[in-house]
């Protein structure tokens, strides 16, 4: 195939890819906020490269460019954009509604942003009560994979831009000095979520300065940048060949098959949702 992104297909190429039995579709779900001197859309491009290479391993596609959705306790930064878990839910449904229509029976919803469960995993229930179509929501695909990380180099999402060809939006500053640590956290919040965490409960942080949600590096050369990426789409690379993506979008369509005779043996069922 010329492409695996979805948005970057031609119309007849989505139809041959339909026609001959193609049903999947991997939607890279994102963020914008401040993030260091990391891009903002850092947690964007990383469910990005992700959604191309599962698409180019089990045979889907990649929806991009879907950047925006409730990005947490940032939302003091004039850098980030807000949107409330409902307006995810909502939009998600819309878009996921019209795949469904389209012909797509297989959807995997890729992020990589801490808070994203709480919009993604209760629409994906909904999703499935409403439509017996079961998306399914992939965050931790170096676990699954086995394949151990250093997340303080934080590699990967610099390999994110190599393999989506924007390397270039990664600031280079030959005059770069040490990079500022993270601020610790406000007391109150520290310790509020420190005892809630421990609970099982999800902490609706609000941070009191942009700092705390800091990160990145200013890389002194193209070269050493080049490098960084470099290393972080092997990483990517690695997690993807060694994830067992095909055998869960095959198990996800018995699975369905499944329920839909379930539905149909308990016909009450339809009549609850």
């Amino acid at each position: 195939m010329r492409t695996r992104i979805f948005n970057k297909m031609t119309a007849q190429e989505v139809e041959d890819y339909l026609a001959r039995g193609g049903d999947t579709m991997f939607i890279a779900v994102g963020v914008v906020e401040c993030h260091g001197n990391l891009p903002i859309d850092c947690e964007t491009i990383v469910p990005e490269a992700y959604a191309k290479l599962l698409a180019e391993k089990a045979d889907g596609l990649a929806m991009i460019n879907l950047p925006y959705f409730y990005p947490g306790g940032t939302v003091i930064s004039n850098a980030t954009v807000h949107l409330t878990i409902r307006d995810g839910m909502d939009y998600l449904r819309k878009i996921c509604l019209s795949l469904v229509d389209q012909g797509f029976k297989r959807l995997f919803l890729i992020s990589g942003h801490g808070p994203a469960p709480l919009t993604i995993n209760p629409f994906c229930r909904d999703f499935f009560e409403e439509t017996l179509i079961h998306p399914c929501h992939l965050m931790h695909l170096p676990q699954a994979a086995g394949v151990k990380i250093d997340y303080r180099e934080g590699r990967i999402m610099y390999g994110a831009y190599k393999i989506m060809g924007q390397m270039e939006y990664l600031p280079v500053d030959p005059n770069a000095g040490p990079q500022p640590p993270h601020m610790d956290e406000e007391p109150a919040l520290a310790r509020f979520s420190s005892l809630y965490s421990a609970c099982g409960g999800f902490v609706a942080r609000v941070y009191s300065n942009p700092e705390q949600h800091n990160g990145g590096k200013l890389f002194k050369s193209e070269e050493e940048r080049l490098e960084y990426c470099t290393k972080g789409e092997e990483q990517m690379r690695e997690i993807v060949d060694k994830c067992n993506i095909v055998e869960l979008k095959e198990a996800l369509g018995r699975y369905q098959e499944y329920v839909q005779r379930m539905y149909e043996k308990f016909p009450r069922i339809k009549k609850v949702h």
